[in-house]
């Protein structure tokens, strides 16, 4: 038996609550691989299950991390395609990434490129994904179409907004910084703007020839999504594929149709994803915008694998700018 170790937590709660603990990593079976971790990424969804807000009804303890890199080390019987030394990534929520092995279904590892790190890989995959399944396959965009993009410097917004201008969409970026707002130009938005200053609004009634936008994206829930309305035109989509600032609840959907007949759609990656085939074209997608230079390879902040506690402090209180990998 192999020693692996991984950070989980044994009740809910605050980021202190993530402890790294020693295992033995079971053998992989029947069409399983085991990956050696390089890199594991960091992201909101991260914290919702370990504040309990986000409740799977796994039992405790549970791991933790959605997105890992590394190499195989092992290949259970019937693997085909895979052999030690493969350099993958991976999405799966059931294995955790937080740790120094996994061991997860073949057809669900992504196969890196040589000039693809693991670092790059962990900061940019489970993101890449989510900005391509939202800009290419949720909502129809257009060149030319107006996109109004909350949190326009994370890790989804850094990536998603570059590879939407390089199609030719006019991205308006919503960040909370003058830093971020600066990173959101720098990527590519046609404007950057104050999330929270109270003209937000009429500038982009302005942009837009007091039109609206055609899409917002909005990951951050409650304390936006009334702004991500009013930004919209007659018949506009509002994405809300996030909840950072809480859920929205009590809303009542006749407003929609006073407001001019509004569309709004909350999805899941993993609803994109969940087919083998679904996972394998769309990361085809990202690998191929990150070679042609569609999407830059992201702002990364590292920190060690015994300090996911920090981790989670940082990115709770939006200190981060592109991408956070823990390092085992």
């Amino acid at each position: 038996m192999t020693h692996a170790h991984a950070v989980v937590f044994a009740v809910p709660g605050k980021p202190d609550v993530l402890e790294l603990r020693e295992y033995e990593l079971r053998a992989a079976g029947p069409g399983e691989i085991t990956v050696a971790i390089e890199a594991a990424g960091v992201n909101f969804i991260d914290l919702h299950r370990r504040s309990g807000a986000l409740e799977d009804g796994s039992p405790f303890p549970r791991s933790l991390g959605v997105e890992g890199a590394g190499r195989v080390v092992e290949c259970g019987p019937q693997v085909r395609g895979f052999i030690p030394g493969d350099r993958v990534a991976f999405i799966d929520s059931s294995t955790g990434s937080y740790a120094s092995h996994a061991v997860l279904p073949a057809m669900r590892a992504i196969r890196l490129p040589d000039d693809v790190p693991s670092e790059i890989a962990a900061a940019l995959m489970f993101k890449g994904l989510t900005a391509e399944y939202l800009t290419y396959r949720c909502v129809p965009l257009e060149p030319d179409d107006w996109v109004v993009w909350h949190a326009a410097a994370g890790g989804v917004g850094s990536i998603a907004t570059g590879w939407l201008a390089a199609r030719g969409v006019r991205v308006i970026g919503l960040a909370s910084t003058e830093a971020k707002r600066r990173q959101a130009l720098d990527a590519g938005c046609f404007a950057a703007l104050d999330s929270d200053a109270p003209g937000t609004l009429s500038f982009i009634r302005e942009l837009t020839d007091g039109k609206g936008a055609h899409t917002v994206f909005d990951s951050v829930g409650r304390a936006t999504v009334e702004l991500s309305l009013a930004s919209l035109r007659q018949r506009g989509h509002l994405v809300l594929f996030g909840n950072a600032s809480g859920d929205v609840t009590g809303f009542n959907l006749s407003r929609l149709g006073q407001m001019g007949s509004l569309h709004v759609t909350r999805p899941s990656l993993k609803h994109y994803i969940g087919q083998n085939a679904e996972l394998t074209t769309s990361a085809a997608q990202v690998l191929m915008a990150l070679s042609k230079g569609l999407i830059r390879r992201p702002q990364i902040t590292r920190l060690p694998l015994a300090m996911a506690a920090e981790a989670h402090r940082i990115m709770q209180e939006r200190q981060t700018q592109g991408s956070l990998i823990l390092v085992p």
